[in-house]
């Protein structure tokens, strides 16, 4: 974004930095994007959501413990959830919020789809690509 001055018939450019933008127009760059997809429980997060718009933290933590252990979601107890439940609480939740790619309300538990820059969007498609066909492969 530029911003045009005049000045006495001179006209000059100011650009117009990021942390000026209103908050609704702030777009993580790609450094920041790829950091936030940079974890597996992250994109997991965001794969589900993606499907259901909004979850609770327990829900979100069963399916990622079902992922990691490969078994249906029912298999999982409590006791299973709890640490993945606490990760997503303090680590990834917080994270994936402050860009801007879900909303999370820490007294209820929801977290919801916030419907990410397409730039995050894109780069989502691609990794769920890449790892699921790699799973394909493997049972090839």
């Amino acid at each position: 974004m530029v911003d045009r001055h005049r000045d006495g018939g001179d006209e000059r450019e100011t650009p117009v930095r990021r942390w000026e933008l209103a908050d609704s127009e702030f777009e993580p760059g790609l450094d920041e994007t790829l950091l936030l997809l940079s974890h597996h429980r992250r994109r997991d997060v965001l794969y589900y959501l993606s499907e259901h718009e909004l979850a609770g933290v327990e829900t979100l933590a069963t399916e990622i413990v079902a992922n990691e252990r490969g078994c249906p979601p029912r298999d999982v107890t409590p006791a299973d959830r709890e640490p993945i439940t606490i990760d997503l609480y303090q680590n990834h939740l917080p994270k994936l919020t402050d860009g801007r790619l879900v909303e999370f309300d820490r007294r209820s538990g929801a977290v919801r789809w916030s419907f990410p820059s397409s730039n995050a969007t894109t780069l989502l498609e691609f990794f769920y690509d890449f790892e699921h066909d790699d799973l394909t492969d493997e049972n090839e």
